[in-house]
């Protein structure tokens, strides 16, 4: 035999050596799933589902290529969720199924592994399956629930407004419609004084006189209906009407006073004030204080700014109140003024509606102790009206 021979002798014996001495395939069978069930419904086989929240119970059959008796599988679950991934152990099963329903809404990734009885792995099969969250836990509900209650609580909060708003128009309803009721008042009570000084002169034959005090009560009349239309007049038109009312009181009572009207350079004639304030005042001044004394008397009315108010200054140098009540309470038809009751009920009454500040105080005008008991003591009022703007 040559020695080229003998070398083709030997490399066929080394290639039939490494033909039999190569190692067996570990992985000799593949693990599959053969069949999806969900909420008891077959699914086409895929490499993920997505499975609704009430239709969370799901089946998987499992078989091996080639198929091996006695096997066993081993599967985890790798569960996804908003707080990571969470890795569960291993778990065998001798059955060719797995049946799982008590999983929460979140991302599964199955892994199944076979095992063959000389304990040898087959190739592994996965599957994913995402639950998805109930309606009532979606972002969607949520956002619905949230402008629902808001729509709710600002609803209410409108509607408890609303009425509230309707409380309040119904209520300055009422008390305007009081206010105007007290206004009317105020008329007939200045008719009733203009009647009886007209008639007084009528008795006494004085035709001139009572001419005239006609002539001025009518032009008085206009200015009253003319102011009562309104809750406010301005304040150069209210001193027009106090000054003919005073030039009135003045010719009843033949001129036992006089009159002095004062207006500080600063303030504004064009100011609003409630209609019929101050006339009530004037008349308590006169007939209560002016219309006793025995000697002439006078009547200042001032009107001036003082911080954030216009103050009416009213003063007379009368007997003053005590002593004008104890003139009228020995006589049965002593005067009796309804006016300034009417006024301090129509001022309490229009604070209310317009939520102001206007107030006023009667003092006397010289302190009772400090003077002789029959010596004229005066008053003293001041009305005090809060400035707009």
């Amino acid at each position: 035999m040559s020695k080229f021979q003998s070398i083709i002798i030997l490399l066929c014996l080394l290639a039939n050596f490494d033909l039999h001495s190569q190692p067996e395939d570990t992985t000799f069978f593949k693990t599959k799933i053969s069949r999806v069930e969900i909420a008891g419904r077959d699914e086409k086989l895929q490499d993920i589902y997505y499975v609704r929240y009430e239709d969370n119970a799901i089946e998987l059959d499992l078989v091996t290529i080639p198929q091996i008796p006695n096997v066993t599988y081993k599967f985890r679950i790798i569960e996804s969720s908003f707080d990571g991934n969470n890795v569960s152990k291993w778990f065998f099963t001798k059955q060719p199924f797995l049946r799982i329903d008590t999983l929460n809404p979140a991302i599964y990734h199955f892994e199944i592994v076979g095992i063959a009885p000389d304990k040898r792995e087959g190739q592994a099969v996965s599957v994913e399956f995402k639950i998805e969250y109930p309606w009532w836990r979606s972002w969607w509900f949520w956002g619905a629930c949230f402008i629902t209650l808001f729509g709710l609580f600002y609803g209410r909060e409108r509607f408890l407004k609303f009425w509230a708003d309707e409380e309040q128009r119904h209520y300055r309803q009422v008390t305007e419609l009081e206010l105007r009721t007290l206004q009317l008042q105020m008329n007939p009570h200045f008719v009733f004084n203009a009647l009886n000084a007209v008639q007084s002169f009528i008795l006494t034959r004085d035709s001139i006189s009572a001419n005239n005090y006609l002539s001025k009560f009518a032009n008085l009349i206009r200015l009253f209906l003319d102011s009562s239309r309104s809750k406010y007049i301005v304040l150069s038109d209210e001193i027009k009407l106090l000054s003919l009312y005073v030039e009135m009181e003045m010719l009843r009572f033949e001129n036992k006073f006089d009159f002095h009207l004062t207006i500080a350079p600063e303030v504004n004639r064009f100011t609003d004030i409630p209609t019929m304030i101050l006339q009530p005042f004037i008349e308590n001044a006169i007939n209560h204080g002016l219309r006793y004394k025995e000697t002439k008397g006078n009547l200042y009315v001032k009107f001036y700014n003082q911080g954030k108010y216009l103050v009416c200054r009213i003063e007379d140098d009368g007997v003053g109140r005590e002593r004008a009540r104890q003139i009228q309470s020995k006589s049965s038809k002593g005067y009796k003024s309804q006016g300034l009751k009417i006024t301090e009920e129509r001022l309490r009454t229009f604070n209310m509606i317009a939520n102001s500040d206007i107030h006023f105080s009667i003092t006397d005008r010289t302190q009772a102790s400090s003077v002789h008991k029959e010596a004229d003591i005066g008053t003293l009022i001041e009305i005090k009206f809060p400035k707009f703007g």
